[in-house]
């Protein structure tokens, strides 16, 4: 592979194919917050996720898929009862951040299978997570005016209840899967 735009499609595709990490944002968004809010926990998603994903494809840090693979399938379970029980999410940001650097080692693994020589590391690594990036930050924009008319409509709270359920027995099963199979 070469050419940062292999990689930059890469990390599109990674994201397009990871129902965990979709279902993860779809369940961080879902409960209702401010513009400013979910920028900052967007923000702080890509921040973490970047740090962990170059450590780990640098081979600074290692922790293996057997863990890695659980816990991202724990962070949906996690968000998705945070938005049944609380009333409000102030300061998603800040577990948003610890479980994007879960999520940043579990991005680094294809980058990691890749071998790649260390002359192309920074392009793929840019690349990817800008692929990443790109993704996820046009789901967000698109889903944005839509969680504005969801948060408007009378039965609102029903529907983030009903989605979180649903995220949280699908990361269930996935916690499941990757514990026990």
């Amino acid at each position: 592979m070469s050419g940062w735009y292999s990689f930059f499609n890469l990390g599109m595709e990674h994201i397009l194919g990871g129902y965990d990490h979709l279902l993860f944002l779809f369940s961080l968004i879902i409960a209702s917050q401010k513009f400013k809010q979910y920028a900052s926990m967007i923000t702080a998603f890509t921040i973490a996720h970047s740090i962990t994903l170059t450590l780990t494809v640098l081979g600074i840090i290692h922790v293996p898929a057997w863990f890695v693979e659980p816990m991202i399938a724990l962070s949906i379970c996690f968000v998705a009862v945070d938005n049944v029980v609380r009333k409000q999410v102030n300061y998603r940001w800040v577990i948003t951040f610890l479980f994007g650097l879960i999520h940043g080692m579990g991005f680094a693994d294809l980058l990691v299978e890749m071998n790649l020589p260390k002359a192309q590391l920074a392009t793929a690594l840019i690349s990817f997570n800008l692929g990443i990036e790109t993704v996820q930050i046009t789901i967000v924009g698109v889903l944005f005016p839509l969680l504005l008319l969801l948060h408007r409509w009378k039965f609102s709270k029903h529907a983030v209840y009903a989605g979180s359920i649903v995220a949280f027995v699908l990361g269930a099963i996935w916690l499941g899967e990757r514990v026990f199979f």
